[in-house]
C-alpha cells in the first residue's frame, strides 16, 4: 500500500519551523518558528489561509498546544525566551496574550494542555529542570502556577495521561504526567491536592542519551508511555494498573536520533520522527510488541511488510494468517469489524 501527499504548507515566510499541531477539529494549523513568531493558518476549505501571526516572544519559538475548542480558540506557545505564552482569539483574526508566564530561568522546551475533563491546565517543560504546571481558575478569572523539579540538566518534553473514567461516564480527578530530560531519564509525576510529587514506583531507566520527546499513549485501562532519546532507540513501557510497578515492553532501534514522538488518538500506531526527515510508524503487534509498519514522507505513505500488515491483508479476504489469532471460523461481523478498526486507524494518520 502507498499514499499521496494530500497537503502542503508554503512556509517560504514563516522562517524554519520547529513544530507545528492542528486544532481539535484539523481546521486551522499552529506552528512555530525561529523566527520568534507563531504562525496560523486556515485550512477549512483545503486551501492555506493566513489566520494569524503571533509575536510576542523574544528568541524562537519551539513548541506549541491548542486548547480544547470547550475553552474556546486557544494556543500556548513556549520559547528559548523562557517564556510562556497563552493566546486567545477574542475576534476571528484578533489573538491577544491571556497570560504570560516568565517564572522559568531557562529555555522552555515544551507546552502541552490536558485533557478537556481535567480542565484548562498547562504544562510546560524547561531546561532550567522543572515542570510547571499553569492552571485557569474561572471563579477567579486567573491562572495559578506550580512547579516542581523534574530532571536534572534540564527538561525536555512532557506528555498528559489520558483521563480516566468511572463506570458512569463521568472523569476521575487524578492527574498524571510524563516527563524526559537531559538526565536520559523518564519520570511520572502525579497531582494530589494540586501538589506534584513522583510516582512511585518509578518508572524504570532505559535511555544512555538526552529522553527528546515522551507520549501517553491517549487509551484508558493499562498504562502506556513511550520515550524517544538521542541514543537513537525508542521505550515503550506499560503499568498494567496505577500503583503496580512499569515494565519496559520493548524497545525499538532507529538509524538516526529520535526527536519527536505521536500516538494516533485510537492510540493502536506510534509516529516516531528521527534524524533530519525520517518518519516511521510502528503498531502493536498480538504479542504486545511493535513492529514497524509504514514511512511517511513528502511524497506520501509507503507500506512496510510486516506480520502486520499481512494479518490485516488476511482478514480483508476473510483467511487466516500465519500467527494470527484469528480463527478461520471468524464470523463475518467480527472481520468487517476489525476492518473497520484498521480503516479508522489508517484514516487517523491520514494515509487511506
Amino acid at each position: 500500500m502507498s499514499g499521496q501527499m494530500i497537503g502542503s504548507f508554503d512556509t517560504s515566510a514563516a522562517g524554519l519551523l520547529t513544530g507545528i499541531q492542528y486544532d481539535y477539529y484539523g481546521q486551522r494549523a499552529a506552528a512555530a518558528s525561529i523566527d520568534n513568531t507563531i504562525h496560523i493558518w486556515d485550512v477549512s476549505d483545503g486551501q492555506q489561509k493566513m489566520a494569524g501571526q503571533l509575536k510576542g516572544h523574544e528568541g524562537p519559538v519551539w513548541k506549541i498546544s491548542w486548547a480544547h475548542p470547550k475553552f474556546g480558540s486557544i494556543v500556548a506557545s513556549c520559547g528559548y525566551d523562557m517564556k510562556v505564552i497563552i493566546w486567545k482569539e477574542v475576534q476571528q483574526g484578533n489573538w491577544q496574550i491571556a497570560h504570560m508566564d516568565s517564572s522559568h530561568t531557562a529555555s522552555v522546551n515544551d507546552v502541552e494542555f490536558c485533557p478537556w475533563e481535567l480542565g484548562l491546565r498547562l504544562a510546560c517543560a524547561s531546561s532550567d529542570g522543572t515542570v510547571s504546571v499553569l492552571t485557569y481558575v474561572a471563579q477567579e478569572a486567573q491562572w495559578r502556577r506550580a512547579a516542581f523539579a523534574a530532571n536534572a540538566g534540564g527538561s525536555q518534553a512532557v506528555s498528559w495521561a489520558p483521563a480516566q473514567h468511572e463506570k458512569d461516564g463521568s472523569a476521575l480527578s487524578t492527574m498524571r504526567l510524563v516527563s524526559g530530560g537531559c538526565d536520559n531519564s523518564v519520570g511520572i509525576w502525579k497531582c494530589e491536592n494540586e501538589a506534584w510529587s513522583p510516582e512511585f514506583p518509578p518508572i524504570p531507566s532505559a535511555h544512555s542519551d538526552w529522553v527528546r520527546d515522551v507520549a501517553w499513549r491517549p487509551t484508558e485501562g493499562a498504562s502506556v508511555v513511550a520515550s524517544g532519546s538521542w541514543d537513537k532507540t525508542v521505550t515503550i513501557y506499560v503499568q498494567e494498573m496505577e500503583g503496580q510497578h512499569w515494565r519496559s515492553l520493548c524497545t525499538i532501534p532507529l538509524a538516526s536520533k529520535v526527536e519527536s514522538l505521536n500516538w494516533c488518538e485510537s492510540g493502536s500506531i506510534l509516529g516516531i520522527a528521527h534524524g533530519e526527515s525520517d518518519v516511521v510508524l510502528y503498531k502493536e503487534t498480538y504479542d504486545g510488541k511493535f513492529e514497524e509498519i509504514g514511512k511517511v514522507s513528502e511524497s506520501g505513505y509507503t507500506e512496510v511488510p510486516s506480520s502486520v500488515t499481512a494479518a490485516l491483508a488476511a482478514s480483508a479476504q476473510g483467511l487466516p494468517s500465519q500467527g494470527s489469532p484469528i480463527k478461520q471460523d471468524a464470523p463475518p461481523a467480527q472481520n468487517q469489524e476489525l476492518q473497520q478498526q484498521t480503516a479508522n486507524v489508517l484514516d487517523a494518520f491520514g494515509i487511506m
